[in-house]
C-alpha cells in the first residue's frame, strides 16, 4: 500500500513538471517568434524600415526616397496642358526620384495615343519639361535640370 502511495505521488510530480516545462517551452517559443520592428501596415509593408503603401503605385515605398502622390500630380499638369480630364490622361512612370520623372503617356485610352515626358518637381509642385514624340532638346534639358544620366537614356542617348 505504501510503495502504491510513493508511484503515485512520484507519477503526479513528474505530470506536474511536465505542465510546468511545456507551459515554458511553449511561452518562451512564443516571445522567440515576435519579431523586433516587424510592424507592418495595412498595405503589408515594414513600418521600422521606414516603408509604407502608396495606394496610387500599388506598392511600398520610402516617401523620402519616392514621391506616392507624383502620379496624380504629373497627370493632373498634363490634363491641364492638353485640355483633357483627368480620367483621360494614363501615365506609367518608368524612372523617378524625389526631383525627377520620366515615363509614358496616353490618352484616352493605355496603350492608345500618346508619347514620353519628362518631369521635374519644383516648390509649386509638378512641372512637365517635355512631353510628346517629338526631338528633345537635349541640351537645353541638360543645362536647366540635373537630370540623372541614367532617366534620360531612351531620351537623351
Amino acid at each position: 500500500m505504501k510503495k502504491k502511495i510513493i508511484v503515485t505521488l512520484i507519477l503526479l510530480v513528474v505530470i506536474v513538471a511536465s505542465a510546468i516545462a511545456y507551459r515554458f517551452w511553449s511561452t518562451s517559443q512564443e516571445e522567440n517568434s515576435i519579431i523586433i520592428g516587424g510592424d507592418k501596415d495595412e498595405g503589408g509593408c515594414l513600418i521600422a524600415a521606414g516603408y509604407s503603401w502608396c495606394e496610387a503605385k500599388q506598392k511600398c515605398l520610402r516617401i523620402f526616397e519616392e514621391d506616392c502622390l507624383s502620379i496624380e500630380g504629373i497627370t493632373s499638369v498634363l490634363a491641364t496642358k492638353h485640355r483633357k480630364l483627368t480620367s483621360e490622361v494614363f501615365i506609367e512612370i518608368i524612372k523617378e526620384n524625389t526631383e525627377y520623372a520620366a515615363g509614358q503617356v496616353w490618352y484616352d485610352q493605355r496603350g492608345g495615343e500618346g508619347g514620353v515626358f519628362l518631369a521635374t518637381k519644383t516648390e509649386a509642385g509638378w512641372e512637365i519639361v517635355f512631353d510628346g514624340n517629338g526631338s528633345i532638346d537635349c541640351e537645353r534639358i541638360k543645362q536647366e535640370y540635373t537630370f540623372p544620366e541614367d532617366m534620360l537614356i531612351g531620351f537623351c542617348d
